[in-house]
């Protein structure tokens, strides 16, 4: 860090308690951070080709981490692009975005919950931890119990019935957004944030890349291709829920 003290540096995010701050062809992003990013992003460098930054420093106090080094990836981030950009463009770039997620989901685990063993995040805006858990039932009742206690039975019942386990548990990004994505032109640089990743059942990434259906006019034309419709039955149960687990 001490070498970057003397370059110009420029604040490029500023929300919910962290700042991304560019210093030469480095960001440096601290204030509240999970343990487990800078492992993930290391994880999913080392296991796919999916564009990520490359980690080069993390930085501790007090058994907290307070700021990860990584490279600067070039690109715009695609829900602010997407006017700009082709229909051949967007179908490129869908396509790749595809063969990504494809990738994930080859990557199996055999419990619920971030890299090494920490644990489940669920929620956004202010985030619930749980776990890790061993099988997916575990998983499932701390979403109806834990998490949900203050919904009311009738959605509570729905829910319970679209929670099944025997999911595949594979690698997943947790917050796959537009705003997470930066493109050039028809191509993806980096796909961004992955402070929610870990290991959940194989419906997780869509349950929460449709929490944001319309960022865009015709981005469902192409999400569709991204993750093609699977999870029908999940999606329409987790919707009872959306104010007590997706929206948390």
């Amino acid at each position: 860090m001490d070498s970057m003290n003397d370059q110009e540096k420029t604040v490029i995010h500023s929300l919910y308690g962290r700042t991304i701050v560019r210093v030469g062809n480095k960001v440096v992003k601290s204030g509240r951070l999970r343990v487990q990013e800078a492992e993930t992003l290391r994880f999913v460098a080392t296991n796919t080709t999916i564009p990520v930054p490359k980690v080069h420093d993390v930085q501790w106090e007090d058994r907290k981490v307070v700021a990860i080094v990584m490279d600067y990836m070039p690109g715009k981030r695609l829900d602010e692009a997407w006017e700009t950009l082709t229909r051949d463009q967007k179908l490129s770039i869908a396509s790749e975005l595809h063969s990504y997620m494809k990738q994930l989901r080859k990557l199996k685990g055999s419990y619920i919950g971030a890299i090494d063993h920490g644990k489940a995040i669920i929620g956004q805006i202010a985030p619930l931890e749980g776990g890790p858990f061993e099988t997916e039932q575990e998983f499932n009742n701390f979403i109806l119990g834990d998490m949900v206690r203050l919904a009311p039975d009738l959605l509570r019942h729905y829910a319970k019935f679209a929670l099944m386990d025997g999911h595949e548990i594979v690698f997943t990004h947790g917050d796959f957004a537009p705003r997470n994505i930066l493109v050039e032109g028809g191509r993806v640089t980096a796909i961004l944030d992955w402070e929610y990743g870990g290991w959940y059942p194989e419906y997780w990434e869509d349950i929460k890349a449709l929490r944001e259906w319309k960022p865009m006019p015709d981005w469902p034309e192409y999400m569709a291709r991204i993750l093609p419709p699977r999870f029908e039955r999940e999606y329409i149960g987790m919707s009872f829920l959306a104010r007590g687990l997706l929206r948390h």
